[in-house]
């Protein structure tokens, strides 16, 4: 028998893998045998070393038994609440982290407006406890989970506003004044006159229309498109004070920004007063384009604390982007050549995207039945939902009269964990989230070295 060297053992484990002939030398291959036999489940006690980092699957799986009929999005709110969007339910699930069904959201079940159904495609929520959802069509719809759990006591009818150049105005509720005066900082509301009857209160704790392109009153700044005809396919919540949301459009092929407009004044049961807010067209993040940094035919959004906004998308050339604002400007921040994240050939159809506090960023790439994992600077990391796999391959090496036997191994990836996984998030402990939505399931997983041997979140 020939020794090998490193540098020829390298070469063969490279044409193993790619199936190449090497002129002057035939190498032919003895069986596989895995060495490294697989607990037949993931909730099996396995025994990890504290570098392990490979994604496991956080039991147990949540299934058909909360009644999802076609889960497709999930966020998770600032109070640890998972909401689930869920088309074909025409409902917005809400779980506590451990999976128990908490009281005080069953408004959300079996969504309507003006007596037709809405099948939610997209939910989040932001720092007013707002949960926002869309339908696909031109249309935001709003329901508070604050307001609903603490009750609202009164809602102002007019009051009294005060300008230090122009004195006080006294002015009715519901009026463009109003309007008006709620939203110019120059003017604040020094009196209020409250009533506690029931119909406009009940209006304001039940669902709402928050924006519809089809009405000016929403859209007036929006004068180059069709907003009537726009198709909002992802929707995402500005961290911190920030004053609005990102919502994408696939018909126009373009990524909004509505924010925040003063409508009414309320006084909750727990004597504090805030205001309701409708949703108004601000402006046009970024438009259609094939490089770095446009939008074709956009899928799912997401925004990270420094108000860096994410998105995938399933039209021509790059699937994930990264945009910084930068007054009024939304440069790329990855760049083909430069940050994997951009790859041309990486992706097969990805749905969604989700960054969590450390700027790590999940991408549901959702015909290749995986999620793909990236630290902040768009580089690889690992994949969720794929199995790697430890072979041992003996390797028997002619050239010419030499025969040499080389036992080495490699590493085979095996998927099927997750049949179609349409969108993720991640929790503040790093448990990620998964909708596998033609299972109808929500799959979690974490780092191994983040589990105890149960495979449970280590707290």
């Amino acid at each position: 028998m020939k020794k090998v060297s490193v540098k020829q053992l390298n070469l063969m484990l490279f044409l193993r893998r790619f199936g190449l002939i090497c002129v002057g030398a035939i190498i032919v291959f003895a069986a596989c045998i895995d060495k490294m036999a697989l607990p037949p489940g993931l909730g099996s006690d396995i025994g990890f070393s504290a570098g392990d980092t490979t994604y496991l699957r956080v039991n147990p799986v949540w299934g058909e038994e909360y009644g999802f009929q076609s889960p497709v999005e999930i966020s998770i709110g600032q109070d640890g609440y998972v909401f689930i969007a869920d088309s074909a339910g025409h409902s917005i699930f809400v779980l506590e982290q451990d999976g128990d069904i908490p009281d005080g959201f069953s408004s959300l079940r079996e969504l309507t407006y003006n007596e037709t159904y809405i099948a939610p495609i997209d939910v989040d929520i932001d720092n007013k406890m707002n949960v926002l959802f869309i339908d696909g069509s031109q249309q935001i719809f709003c329901w508070n989970q604050l307001w609903n759990h603490v009750g609202i006591q009164a809602i102002a009818v007019s009051g009294v506003f005060f300008n230090e150049a122009y004195g006080d105005s006294g002015v009715e509720h519901d009026t463009e004044t109003w309007r008006q005066f709620a939203n110019e900082s120059s003017w604040s509301l020094a009196e209020t006159v409250w009533d506690s009857s029931g119909l406009k209160i009940d209006s304001l704790l039940a669902l709402r229309l928050i924006y519809d392109g089809a009405l000016t009153r929403y859209n007036y700044p929006d004068v180059y498109y069709a907003s009537e005809e726009s198709e909002f396919s992802g929707l995402s919540a500005i961290e911190g004070p920030a004053d609005g949301f990102y919502v994408t459009d696939k018909y126009h092929n373009r990524i909004l920004r509505i924010r925040w407009l003063r409508t009414d004044r309320i006084r909750l049961n727990t004597g504090e007063e805030i205001w309701v807010h409708d949703g108004v067209f601000d402006h046009i993040v970024e438009d259609y384009g094939t490089g770095a940094g446009t939008v074709n035919q956009p899928t799912g959004i997401d925004v990270d604390y420094a108000g860096q906004i994410y998105y995938t998308q399933s039209g021509e050339f790059f699937g994930v982007h990264k945009l910084k604002p930068n007054n009024a400007q939304y440069p790329s921040v990855f760049q083909p050549g430069v940050n994997n994240i951009m790859d041309l050939d990486r992706y097969n159809r990805p749905q969604d995207v989700a960054v969590d506090a450390n700027q790590i960023i999940y991408v549901a790439n959702t015909d290749a039945q995986e999620i793909q994992v990236f630290d902040s600077g768009g580089q690889f990391f690992r994949k969720v939902g794929v199995q790697d796999i430890i072979v041992d391959t003996t390797m028997t090496v002619i050239n010419g009269t030499d025969t040499t036997t080389v036992d080495t191994f490699y590493t085979r990836e095996v998927k099927g964990l997750l049949e179609e996984p349409r969108a993720v998030t991640v929790d503040n402990r790093g448990v990620v989230y998964v909708v596998d939505t033609p299972m109808r399931r929500i799959v979690r997983y974490r780092l191994s070295n983040q589990l105890d041997e149960n495979l449970n979140p280590v707290e």
